[in-house]
């Protein structure tokens, strides 16, 4: 039943879907969009007979494709700060050094967290996961990785303003 439910919101609505993700998001383009799609529908599948709860499914989908572009774009602006530059820009001398030495305190300030605490901030932060995502694969609730998160937001913003004094 719930197989036919989705297949129907879909048929009816995909191109619906498709438009507004590549309309409403600039750097969403028609394949993101279809993956997003896909992986909604992956997500409602694997939910089972809990998806049948839901009220109004497009509306549900909608949400969830929104979430999904989000998703997409702060993965994308993770990699670009990492290691890509707009078209048309280079980096002098001094611009990479400063990026190698920010690079090397940040490493150095997550290294310096609790086992706990940079665990969360890397899967978080670094990979990218949800913290539901988190909390499913360790079994760790879900308030507590929230707060181990802050714990080592705190620190890290220490130990950087300690890096900035010292530099300034």
């Amino acid at each position: 039943m719930l197989k036919e439910i989705i297949e129907d919101v879909f048929r009816n609505d995909y191109k619906n879907f498709k438009s507004y993700l590549v309309s409403r998001f600039d750097h969403i383009n028609e394949y993101d969009a279809e993956d997003i799609i896909q992986q909604t529908v992956v997500k409602l599948l694997y939910k089972g007979n809990d998806a049948l709860s839901i009220q109004n499914m497009t509306s549900y989908i909608y949400k969830s494709i929104r979430n999904g572009a989000y998703d997409l774009l702060k993965k994308r602006n993770r990699e670009i700060l990492g290691d890509e530059l707009p078209d048309g820009e280079t980096l002098t001398a001094e611009d990479e050094l400063l990026i190698k030495e920010l690079k090397n305190v940040l490493k150095e300030a997550i290294d310096k967290l609790d086992e706990k605490s940079r665990f969360i901030f890397i899967e978080t932060e670094l990979k990218g996961k949800s913290y539901k995502t988190v909390s499913v694969e360790t079994g760790i609730k879900l308030g507590t990785l929230l707060s181990r998160k802050s714990r080592a937001m705190k620190k890290l913003e220490q130990i950087l303003k300690d890096y900035v004094k010292g530099a300034i």
